[in-house]
């Protein structure tokens, strides 16, 4: 189905998840008449999977090239975004941004966890499963020493860490960091966007560098 071997894990997953809430509805509404149609019970699964193959491989196939672009245009975004701010980074140190830049995110990754949730959202793993914790764990881990071996959010990463998941499941994995780097790059930028100054006021500071100071909070 597949031309690349990685692809079958992480469709798996989503088409296990797609047929269980699917099964889920129909036991739900049997026997109702919605929009003009009697829902009828499912009477083989084995066959309703069979049918549903090539239509979950496209659906798949799209979502998973749409994270694709995602990810790289937010990490495009995010180094043209940083090459820029270390252009103004010397106008601003004297204006309290880095202050509140670090206040904000120090704020905001205390809450990554929550971040993580938002990407294991769409996983077939409830929240209160082992599998759902042991992701949880793989993803922090691996982002961990992703910051540690190369002092920078990059998910091209040769071994992938697996916690207490079995690893046939590396493909996911790699799949769902892609996704929380992505996560983590964006909400950085917002942090800065709201402690950044306004970019009129940098180009005056550079421009008049000896001029007077200019105070962040009277001007918000």
């Amino acid at each position: 189905m597949f031309d690349d071997f990685q692809h079958y894990d992480p469709y798996a997953f989503y088409g296990a998840n797609r047929i269980f809430f699917a099964l889920r509805k129909n036991l739900q509404n049997e026997g109702k008449t919605i929009k003009g149609k009697l829902i009828r019970p499912i009477k083989s699964c084995l066959n309703y999977t069979k049918l549903l193959l090539n239509p979950m491989k496209i659906e798949y196939q799209n979502e998973a090239f749409r994270e694709v672009i995602n990810e790289e245009f937010v990490a495009k975004k995010f180094d043209s975004w940083s090459y820029h701010e270390r252009l103004k980074a010397e106008a601003a140190e004297g204006q309290g941004v880095y202050e509140d830049f670090q206040r904000y995110i120090t704020e905001s990754f205390s809450q990554s966890g929550k971040m993580i949730d938002k990407v294991l959202d769409k996983s077939p793993f409830g929240k209160n499963t082992l599998e759902y914790k042991y992701l949880k764990f793989s993803i922090i881990l691996n982002v961990i020493a992703i910051l540690k071996a190369k002092k920078k959010l990059d998910t091209d990463i040769q071994t992938v860490i697996m916690w207490k998941l079995p690893k046939s499941m590396s493909s996911y994995v790699r799949v769902l960091i892609k996704e929380f780097v992505t996560e983590l790059k964006t909400e950085i930028m917002e942090c800065y966007k709201a402690a950044d100054i306004d970019d009129s006021v940098l180009e005056m500071l550079v421009a008049n560098p000896y001029g007077e100071s200019y105070n962040k909070d009277e001007n918000d």
